[in-house]
């Protein structure tokens, strides 16, 4: 009697939680940004590689949540585009990109399932929350600097503002393909984030007064803040308060990427739950 209810209590929990798998691998991908440096948003130009570490806990056949942890580089030049303004601004940036989020997934199918209603493959969607990171840089004599410390658009110099913050949260949503092979799962997708900056590539707002700026800032900030060379060709000519960036947008980046993950524990059925009581007694 207190065997059957016991095997009764753990089919019981069985059912109920159906589906609940813990998944560990890896994902490998590209990421590239989305800014006034490359305004085409579905234009992957500047792709560079990217990579991390994904955990995925399954509630059902059809919800999960994943925390994933992303390496990457998000980049991109003027001197890149086809705009007469872009080539004429010459600017460009890189960025080492840290990302750690949590994300939502929905499958379309009952994935997994066992029977005739199951299925070893489903579209899936997701969104969530990321933190990130982006201290853009920019190149000049064979040496990278942080730009952020350099106020080039006149953070930190009289009327400039305040310097923007490289520590950063943005809404990852996308969607993609899932694939069962026993153990082992394999996911494909494609998702973009939505940040709140406009600085990923220190390009925002207008030119700040390059003498002025060289004076309070450094004549390296005025360096890398106009690298148009107008203001040295042209007779009378000035960038100050001209438009060096969109400040009215922000800036984007996105991560496709093949994930590998290997199921590290799964819930039996009754039978196996069975079997496992029969050998404790």
């Amino acid at each position: 009697m207190l065997r059957s209810i016991a095997l009764f209590a753990l089919c019981a929990i069985a059912a109920s939680a159906r589906g609940q798998v813990n998944e560990i691998g890896l994902t490998v991908g590209a990421s590239y940004y989305i800014g006034d440096l490359n305004p085409y948003r579905h234009y992957p130009r500047d792709t560079k590689l990217a990579g991390g570490l994904v955990y995925r806990h399954n509630f059902t056949d059809r919800y999960a949540m994943r925390l994933q942890g992303l390496y990457g580089t998000l980049q991109a030049y003027d001197s890149d585009s086809n705009d007469s303004l872009q080539l004429a601004r010459n600017l460009h940036f890189r960025s080492r990109l840290i990302e750690v989020s949590a994300l939502f997934e929905i499958n379309f199918f009952k994935y997994r399932l066992r029977g005739k209603e199951g299925t070893k493959w489903t579209p899936f969607v997701f969104g969530g929350l990321a933190y990130f990171r982006s201290n853009p840089q920019a190149l000049l004599d064979d040496t990278w600097y942080d730009l952020v410390q350099l106020g080039t658009e006149g953070q930190g110099a009289t009327g400039g503002g305040e310097a923007y913050k490289v520590d950063l949260m943005s809404i990852p949503f996308g969607g993609g393909f899932k694939f069962n092979f026993g153990r082992v799962d394999l996911q494909v997708e494609w998702g973009m984030r939505r940040t709140w900056t406009d600085y990923i590539d220190d390009v925002s707002g207008t030119y700040y007064d390059n003498a002025r700026l060289a004076f309070e800032n450094g004549a390296l900030a005025a360096t890398l803040a106009d690298r148009s060379g107008l203001e040295q060709s042209i007779p009378d000519h000035s960038n100050t308060g001209r438009a060096r960036g969109d400040s009215n947008t922000r800036d984007w980046y996105v991560y496709s990427g093949l994930s590998i993950t290997y199921i590290i524990s799964r819930f039996s059925d009754c039978e196996e739950q069975y079997n496992w009581m029969k050998r404790k007694n």
